[in-house]
Order: C-alpha cells, then structure tokens, then sequence
C-alpha cells in the first residue's frame, strides 16, 4: 500500500512569523512609580525578539503598549502586527487578521502585516487572498525572502507548481542560505513527480536546518514514494525525536510500517497520530484502512465516519467507508460512497476503479465498464483492469469483449503476471498451462478466480464453483478477487 493511496499527507511548513524587531517609544513626560518599567517588559513581550515569550505574554504586552495612546502611527501598526502574530500563533486566527487590518490601515506601506495576513488567510485556506497578501508585501519589500517564500507555498497549495518553485527560486536567490525555501522546493518537485530532485532539495534543507522535524519529515515521504522504506522510516524516527507531538510524522511511519506488512506497530503510531491530533481526518483515515486490512471492519468503520464527520469533503475517508461496506457485501451503499468520493475528487483513479468492481460485485456489469475502462486507461500496461473489463463486457452482452482484450493484450509484459490468464482467454494456453504459470501463493488465488469466471462464460458451473472456493479460501480478504469470489458464489447460491 502506497503513501499517497493511504492518504498521506505532508506537513505544510510556513516561514516564521515576522515579528518587527523594536520600535523606538516615546519617554514618559514625568514617570510615576514603576511605569516605566512596566512600559519595558510590555516592550519586551510585545516585541518577543528572542522568540522565548508565550504568545498570551506578548498579547499582553502588546495590548497595554497599544491603550497606552503613547505611541506613533508606526509604531503602534507594529503593535498591532506584532499582536496579531501572537493571536495567530494561538490559531484565534479572526482576531489576528483584525490586528493586522489596523496596521495596515495605520501604515498601508508595512510589509510585515500583509505578509502575517496572508499566512493567517493561508491558515484558512484562503489562498487567492493569501497570495494577494505576500505580494502586497513583495511590492512594498522586493527583498523580503519570508514573502516569496510564503507566496510560494500558496501557490504550491493551489496546484500552480511552476509559479511555486520561481519564488522558492527568488527565496534562495536573495537568500542562499534559506533552509526552509530548500525544503519547500522539495515539496514541490515531491508533488511533480520528481522524486531525485526532491530528495536534493530536502538534504540541503536538513543540512541548513537540521533540527527542522517538518523537512525529515517530508524527505521520508520522498524516499517512501521511491520504494525506500529503510530511508523512510530513519527520516521519520528522526523527525519524531525531534517533535515527539508531531502526529503527521507518526502517521506517516504507520504508513510506512503497513507497506512492510507490520500491521501492528503501524496501528500503535496510528493510536499516536489519533491522540496528538484527533481533528485531523487523515489520521482517523489511515488508521482505518489498517483496521480494515486486519479485518476489524467495525473499528474500521467508527474510524472513517469519525474522518467524514470531521470533514465531510474528505474523500479517502469516503471511499475507506465504501469499501468497508463493500466488505460487508453492501453494495449499494458501498456505492453511494464511491460515487461521493469521485464528485469530490474526480481526477482521482482509486475512486473509479473502487466504484467499477463494486458495480460488478453488484453484477451491475454496464455500470462497471467505464470506470474499468478509466482505470485501464490510466495505466495501459496493467492487465488486471484489462481482464475484469473484459468481464464486464462479457456479462453485459457486449461481443467486442475479445477483441478489445486483444488490442489491450499488446501493451501488456507476456513475462508478467496474469498475463497467462489473458492468452487462456485469448485462446492461446491451456488451462493447467494457466494454472502452472502463477508462481506464488497471490498468483494462484487470482488464477483461480479468473479461472473461475472463464469458466462460468464456459457454462461449466460445478468447475467455476470450484475454482471461485479456491479463491475464497486462498486470496487476502483485502483482495478484489476475494471479494468477487465471494460475490460470485453467494449469487451461484453457494
């Protein structure tokens, strides 16, 4: 199982908040008492130059430094600004974004308050409005490295990757030494595709921040997408000494520990993503599919409704869902779920090719052909579609079935398995030569499926009821081929 079929998600590192470094503040007239040195610490808080002040400190100091009507135009937006960073820290993400509205309004030329606007606007997944922000920043500020780099992220979140990566280019331009641009650029090339490029990117940010949990973090998933597993976890394991309450980091090595069949030790940093951060539907999710994969499908489903209540939009949650219920041989509800799933994400194949087998569990063999066709198309070279496609065409009466098979059998490895199902079907080996060519134990639970079906297109019902046992009896349950076994055999009545 794959990171990104699970649903992974990379942790999202946006630059350090600007704080403005001081700000000059008239003397009292005629100081009483301690005022004065009140007025120093509120300065103190307010201005966190050491980064060690709690943000409800810095409300404070800021806050009596801003009713003290002592203050210029200017320094009183850096106040403000400097408030709302505090408030944006605590996620009180409404009142920051007031904050930095009246620094803007106080100084429409700060810099510093549209960049902190457009991360809380980013903070809410406002990214036209974010994207503004950093580049009223940008105008006001053509050196200020945070902003494009923070302009970049946006735009990476809005799917425009080569607009992202030139500002994370201007970031490190203007700053070579920028160790978070680096891991960003990663993230960037992650989602393109370009895996080496992403790693490059990633070492020289851990090199320049090695201390930054979110980039080993990221580099993990990176070596995780590239099959290596050992790298992945090492990057994880360091990521979690790091920030032991990083549930992304523990949920990503429960990812990682599943595709190396560790199913238990996966569920306990699953346990761990789920108490660190139980509003994250992706942790909910992940956990589910576990659950499912142990055939715990009770816990599976509390997990993926928990993931939709959090966030009903969330459509791998959904299609866990349909696929538990598709377990539980409810189809249609199995389908409703898919069908969600795919109108939230339709560029996703996983959804399409989930809803194609449940309709041809369901024996709603029309309803399966396209999205068994998409799923085909998608990855040309794959003959499992190609053979449940064929099925379908079959048991709805359509006669191109053969030929169609044909045509796709040319794109297909005959080295590869079940590449001897499709010359069985094709009329070009026999069965017991079939049988003979699946070498593990995978290979034969799915030969004897589609043995199975080959045989009830034959009418040779008692030899199709055979095999489809054998399946049953062989195949993971986590298999489609399981789960058509049993579909087939519960409407043969058996």
């Amino acid at each position: 199982m794959g990171l990104g079929r699970a649903g992974s998600k990379r942790a999202i590192a946006l630059a350090v908040l600007v704080a403005a470094c001081g700000f000059a503040l008239p003397a009292p007239a005629q100081p009483a008492g301690n005022a004065s040195a009140d007025t120093a610490q509120n300065r103190a808080w307010c201005e966190n130059r050491q980064r060690t002040f709690a943000p409800d400190q810095r409300i404070q100091g800021c806050t009596a430094l801003i009713d003290s009507n002592d203050l210029t135009r200017h320094d009183l937006a850096i106040s403000h600004n400097n408030r709302g960073a505090a408030y944006e820290e605590k996620r009180d993400v409404e009142r920051a974004i007031a904050d930095y509205d009246e620094a803007i309004k106080l100084n429409p030329t700060y810099a510093p308050a549209y960049n902190n606007r457009g991360n809380a606007h980013q903070l809410t997944s406002d990214l036209d409005a974010a994207i503004a922000d950093y580049t009223d920043a940008i105008r006001f500020d053509f050196n200020f490295v945070q902003a494009f780099n923070n302009r970049g992220k946006a735009y990476q979140l809005k799917g425009d990757l080569d607009r992202a990566i030139a500002d994370y280019d201007e970031a490190l331009r203007l700053n070579p030494s920028f160790g978070m641009a680096f891991v960003n650029h990663g993230d960037a090339s992650l989602a393109k595709g370009d895996l080496d490029r992403a790693l490059a990117y990633y070492n020289e940010g851990i090199r320049l921040e090695p201390s930054s949990a979110t980039a080993l973090n990221n580099r993990g998933t990176a070596y995780g997408r590239k099959g290596d597993l050992d790298n992945a976890l090492a990057d994880y394991d360091a990521s979690i000494r790091l920030d032991p309450t990083f549930a992304g980091a523990f949920r990503n090595r429960g990812l990682t520990y599943q595709r190396r069949d560790e199913l238990d030790r996966a569920l306990v940093d699953y346990d761990e993503a789920v108490r660190l951060d139980p509003k994250d539907p992706q942790n909910f999710s992940s956990r589910g599919i576990a659950c499912q994969v142990k055939q715990d499908l009770a816990g599976a489903l509390l997990d993926f409704n928990e993931a939709i209540r959090l966030d009903p939009r969330f459509a791998p949650a959904l299609r866990g869902r349909g696929g538990v219920r598709e377990a539980e041989g409810n189809y249609d509800a199995a389908i409703a779920d898919f069908n969600e799933a795919i109108r939230l994400d339709p560029k996703d194949i996983d959804g399409y090719r989930a809803r194609g087998f449940a309709n041809f569990y369901a024996a709603h063999y029309a309803a399966a052909i396209p999205d068994l066709a998409r799923a085909l198309a998608e990855k040309p070279s794959d003959a499992y579609p190609a053979l449940w496609l064929y099925h379908a065409r079959k048991r709805s009466g359509d006669e191109s079935a053969t030929a169609e098979l044909a045509a796709n059998a040319r794109s297909l490895k005959a080295s590869d398995w079940p590449y001897a199902v499709v010359e069985l079907y094709l009329g070009r080996r026999t069965l017991a030569a079939t049988l003979a060519a699946a070498s593990d134990r995978a290979d034969r639970c799915t030969a004897q499926f589609f043995i199975g079906e080959w045989q009830l297109l034959m009418a040779d019902r008692a030899a199709a009821v055979a095999s489809l046992k054998a399946a049953a009896e062989t195949c993971p349950r986590f298999f489609v081929e399981y789960r058509g076994a049993q579909a087939e055999l519960k409407r043969l009545g058996e």
